[in-house]
């Protein structure tokens, strides 16, 4: 299978077709698309959803932290508490898992997180350490139901494309960075973390407001998510994606495409009442901007310009792409290496 996340077309082939033929005690909406699973009960209705983060930076955590919980957000649930389970490479020591409960410490406060569970362990087969956080919370309005998106309805993107693999990339590769860029450009770039949507923040969006999370794939993938979600066709102005500069600059360094790389943090919005959305949004701090419409067809389309194309199924997310990349090319090194020592010895 490619890199990263398993196909639509795999997942019901291989994983929804299984479900619906083999488990009678499945409960919820089994989808592709969905990011979250629900189980009700007379009392409540508890959502939980996971996410998980793969490299070799302890401040990679924090974005699976942001990922989870504001995937329940999104879905108007507000996160209470998080498990945490992490799987080292067997070279890694403590001072790292150290580091990773600091920053998990650190972002759970800042967003009214309570940690539940931690369980860390190492295994030879782990090549770096992933994280996968589990977020839970309660579904405060159970009766909730499908509604149908009428022509011209609006799509407003919240916060910044690519920002998250910007600020991943930071982390994992500064001093390949900084063979281009200056450290004061280095410095502004981490300092754009705060431009991250926080779960508490989008859960300020109108009620009759939709909101799904950009996150593997990036915003393309996050369009392709919505549509398939709310059954809808529309139409997208490409120029108005919200980009940092510094995304831009450091995804032409590593030759990567911005509207493919992972996007925590950022948010697309449906909405009957552009206007009001806008301003609820500026008041919670959150950066909007209206980028398309919904249509009567179910074509996707992307115009930029006078150019208009179809939206493509989801591509591989360019982060999952750059670690691969990275690791053949470390590979190909090592083999130099060798090869170079056994011709000194000859």
């Amino acid at each position: 299978m490619r890199t990263g996340r398993v196909t639509q077309t795999i997942w019901n082939r291989s994983v929804k077709k299984q479900i619906q033929k083999g488990n009678r005690n499945s409960t919820g909406k089994a989808a592709w698309e969905e990011s979250s699973s629900e189980l009700v009960s007379d009392d409540k209705d508890f959502v939980w959803s996971s996410a998980s983060v793969s490299g070799k930076a302890p401040a990679q955590v924090k974005y699976a932290v942001i990922k989870a919980a504001g995937d329940l957000a999104a879905k108007r649930v507000r996160p209470t508490a998080v498990s945490v389970q992490i799987l080292f490479p067997e070279s890694s020591d403590e001072q790292e898992l150290k580091n990773i409960m600091r920053i998990l410490t650190e972002i759970c406060e800042e967003t009214g997180l309570a940690i539940t569970c931690v369980q860390a362990e190492s295994a030879e087969y782990v090549l770096r350490t992933v994280i996968q956080i589990t977020a839970v919370g309660v579904k405060e309005n159970p009766k909730q139901q499908m509604k149908k998106w009428f022509p011209g309805t609006e799509i407003i993107l919240c916060g910044y494309t690519g920002l998250e693999g910007t600020l991943r990339l930071v982390e994992e590769a500064e001093a390949d960075l900084r063979t281009r860029f200056t450290p004061s450009f280095i410095e502004k770039t981490k300092r754009c973390k705060e431009s991250l949507i926080l779960p508490e923040q989008i859960l300020q969006l109108p009620e009759e407001a939709k909101s799904r999370q950009c996150g593997d794939g990036g915003v393309l993938c996050g369009l392709w998510e919505l549509a398939e979600a709310e059954k809808i066709g529309f139409e997208i102005d490409f120029s108005k994606l919200a980009l940092k500069q510094e995304t831009v600059e450091i995804c032409e360094f590593f030759q990567l495409n911005p509207y493919l790389l992972t996007s925590a943090g950022s948010y697309l919005v449906l909405t009957e009442h552009g206007e009001e959305t806008l301003e609820s949004l500026k008041n919670a701090g959150v950066p909007a901007v209206r980028i398309g419409f919904v249509k009567e067809q179910n074509a996707r389309t992307l115009v930029n310009g006078e150019e208009t194309r179809y939206l493509d199924r989801p591509a591989p997310d360019e982060l999952s792409r750059w670690w691969k990349e990275r690791k053949e090319s470390e590979e190909q090194e090592d083999r130099r290496g060798d090869n170079y020592v056994k011709h000194c010895t000859l």
